[in-house]
């Protein structure tokens, strides 16, 4: 008996260091990595910041931030996709995951498949704003102005494909108006081109235009949620005019498929716990989010439902799929 004694202690080591880690050990044990997938001081840095700064301080391990931009966010997602299931790497995703499914023909990773939902951090509408040249104040005078053949009015966007041109040409084809795209490289030039009166409208994301609609250099037009926006309260949305249009820019933590239940839910109550903290939450409110905090499941169920509801986006805007 005390041989076999002996034995199951001298073994013991060896079966907890072969036990998945998020069983035997507290997490995390090092520095964890959070992929961005697009450059630093865009609305996704801003948010994965914010989130790597606050796991830090609970965890008492670094969140690095890893900037990995290009091909719409898929470089960095393809990236996440490969990494190893045990947490140490996470990704900040928004629903661009699913409208890039319609828009690339062969992709490195399933949106569904290859990834696990961990928690839905924020929200946040695209909102189509006019400039000096604009003529309309309200999104049904633009509805009928863009009907006028004799009337040319420009929107511009951050580019092909992203949600502002996409929910742009959703808005023409139910409203049965003309609006012409013009695509920029990032809602940046987009602004000073609308400022400078090259073009009409500009359609984005709102966090890009919050200052310039609080300094009252803009006119907000609509906002392309479903119901109004708690930060723009006296802003209607798109689908008050034009019933059908409507979709959220949302952004969330996935990890790699295979990552486990247990580590996927300690993750998702982490994050949820730090971002209540209401400095945090102010901050996000100041940028131009929404807080959430949905868990797995809840997130699981909003990609699903979203993802043909872009396909249906993309059909209507006519970009092929490259």
């Amino acid at each position: 008996m005390r041989c076999i004694v002996s034995v199951v202690l001298a073994l013991m080591p060896w079966f907890v260091s072969a036990m998945p880690a998020s069983a035997a050990d507290p997490y995390p044990q090092r520095n964890v990595t959070l992929v961005v997938p697009f450059p630093a001081g865009g609305s996704f840095d801003v948010i994965g910041r914010l989130v790597a700064r606050a796991l830090s301080e609970k965890w008492g391990h670094q969140v690095v931030v890893e900037n990995k931009p290009g091909a719409a966010g898929d470089i960095g997602w393809g990236n996440a996709a490969k990494a190893a299931p045990d947490g140490y790497t996470l990704v900040l995703s928004s629903d661009g995951i699913l409208s890039n499914e319609a828009l690339t023909k062969k992709r490195a990773f399933d949106p569904l498949k290859s990834f696990v939902p961990i928690t839905l951090v924020a929200r946040s509408p695209q909102i189509l704003v006019g400039g000096p040249a604009l003529k309309a104040k309200t999104l049904a005078e633009v509805v009928e102005q863009g009907r006028d053949p004799k009337l040319d009015l420009r929107v511009g966007s951050a580019g092909a494909g992203t949600p502002g041109h996409l929910i742009a040409e959703a808005l023409a084809k139910v409203g049965r108006t003309k609006l012409r795209h013009v695509p920029y490289r990032g809602g940046a030039p987009a602004l000073t081109d609308l400022l400078g009166g090259q073009i009409e409208l500009v359609s984005t994301g709102l966090p890009a235009m919050l200052s310039a609609i609080r300094a009252g250099t803009v006119v907000p037009i609509a906002v392309s949620s479903e119901k109004r926006f708690p930060s723009l309260p006296d802003v209607p949305a798109m689908s008050e005019v034009v019933p059908g249009v409507d979709v959220d820019t949302w952004y969330g933590i996935l990890g790699p498929a295979g990552l486990p239940n247990e580590l996927r839910d300690r993750i998702h109550a982490d994050i949820v716990a730090v971002m209540r903290n209401p400095a945090l939450t102010s901050r996000l409110t100041e940028t131009g989010f929404e807080f959430v905090g949905s868990g797995p499941g809840e997130f699981s169920a909003i990609m699903q439902r979203d993802l043909p509801r872009w396909r249906e986006i993309v059909e209507m805007s006519g970009i092929q799929p490259q």
